[in-house]
């Protein structure tokens, strides 16, 4: 028996056996980190989708919906300019103070106004003295010229032109001055200013600067009517997507939330941002970065029963659709054919196909009941060319309906 040529045999197949394991182990390892980079590997970070909330997506969440703090204020503001030169002898009002048509506003400072007609008639009568004076010496040029040689008629031509081109000139200074000495005229008369409407005393400005946005001289007194009124709102940066001119909203007093007036947002102010804060938080995060805010505006269908001044909640809706499950249409694919489906984040976080089953159809909110196939704890993700079934989803988890209160 040859040991030594068995023993070599074993140990040449014990080494085969190793470089086999080894090469599978490389093919099997190349072929992982080739399909990572490819993009196949696990549940890269660009092929994640990311689902909401239903509750939060219908604003049904904790039984409330995301909404902004409001004030009321008047939807017209007189406003009163002081012009070149006058000056306010006495103030009749005071900020905050309501008045009525008739209300006394305040007096103007007439002993340097009646100076200003003074000055300004004098200067009338001179310029009137002027004309007459170059009229005197058109006429005498003129006969002149009659008995003058042929050789000096065009000197006396031209001497006449000048003086009638000076005339013209004076008649528009005379005109000029006629208007800012009837304007005086009218402030003497109409010395004390009296309110044309009802409303309540927003800003006296003794001494009107310039508007630090528009640049405009602020006026010396501002006046909001009463009556009818408007809400102004603050929407962030961060969401204001949320509204959009033309919506929809539901104002709700904050005293007593079942009391509700209905409206639509009539602009939202982008030129004009407000105010900044380290403290705009929002509802489930702990974020505190600074945002800035932009005034919007809500137009009412009427106001009746709201006070000047008080502070409101807008919700984004007719505040209709409070019971039941109602989606929006562009979460549903096939809602109109015979089996409407959402994608639906599972357990897993993996999106699947889920079968709905659609009720009533709202024409001005574009949203379906859905009557089976969805709960508002469900996850679901908008629909576009990257929802495929087994695909991994991210769930927004830290978004919650509710407690946004913008504005505060």
């Amino acid at each position: 028996m040859n040991v030594n040529g068995n023993f070599k045999d074993n140990l040449m197949g014990k080494k085969k056996v190793i470089f086999i394991i080894c090469l599978i182990f490389a093919v099997a390892l190349i072929a992982a980190i080739l399909h990572m980079v490819s993009g196949g590997g696990k549940d890269s970070a660009k092929n994640i989708l990311y689902a909401d909330k239903v509750s939060v997506i219908t604003g049904n969440g904790s039984g409330t919906v995301n909404r902004f703090a409001g004030v009321v204020e008047a939807q017209d503001t007189l406003k009163i300019s002081l012009s070149e030169g006058q000056k306010v002898k006495e103030i009749f009002v005071e900020k905050g103070q309501e008045v009525e048509p008739g209300t006394k506003l305040f007096e103007y400072d007439t002993e340097e106004l009646a100076m200003t007609l003074e000055q300004g008639n004098l200067e009338l009568e001179k310029i009137g003295n002027s004309i007459s004076n170059l009229n005197s010496q058109i006429a005498a040029l003129t006969t002149e010229k009659k008995n003058a040689p042929a050789g000096e008629q065009l000197s006396y031509t031209t001497q006449i032109q000048e003086l009638q081109t000076n005339v013209k000139q004076e008649e528009y200074n005379y005109k000029v001055k006629e208007l800012e000495v009837n304007r005086t005229k009218k402030s003497l008369e109409s010395s004390t200013v009296t309110s044309t409407i009802a409303g309540i005393i927003q800003e006296i400005n003794p001494d009107p600067g310039y508007d630090d946005y528009s640049g405009e001289k602020q006026a010396f007194m501002s006046i909001l009517s009463t009556g009818k009124y408007r809400i102004k709102g603050k929407i962030s940066e961060q969401n204001i997507g949320e509204l959009q001119p033309g919506m929809d909203v539901t104002v709700r007093a904050r005293n007593n939330q079942e009391e509700i007036w209905k409206g639509s947002v009539d602009v939202i102010d982008t030129e004009k941002p407000e105010s900044s804060s380290q403290s705009e938080m929002y509802s489930g995060s702990d974020s505190s970065a600074r945002a800035t805010k932009y005034p919007f505006y809500v137009t009412l269908e009427t106001s009746d029963g709201l006070m000047l001044g008080q502070h409101v909640y807008i919700e984004p809706g007719t505040g209709v659709n409070t019971e039941g499950l109602h989606l929006m249409t562009a979460y549903i694919v096939d809602a109109d054919g015979k089996e409407p489906y959402v994608w639906v984040a599972n357990k897993k976080d993996r999106l699947e196909k889920r079968n709905v089953k659609l009720g009533a159809y709202d024409e001005e909110q574009d949203t379906w009941e859905i009557t089976e196939g969805l709960k508002e704890t469900d996850y679901i993700v908008w629909p576009d060319g990257e929802c495929k079934e087994g695909a991994a989803v991210q769930k927004n988890e830290n978004v919650q309906a509710g407690g946004m209160e913008e504005g505060e």
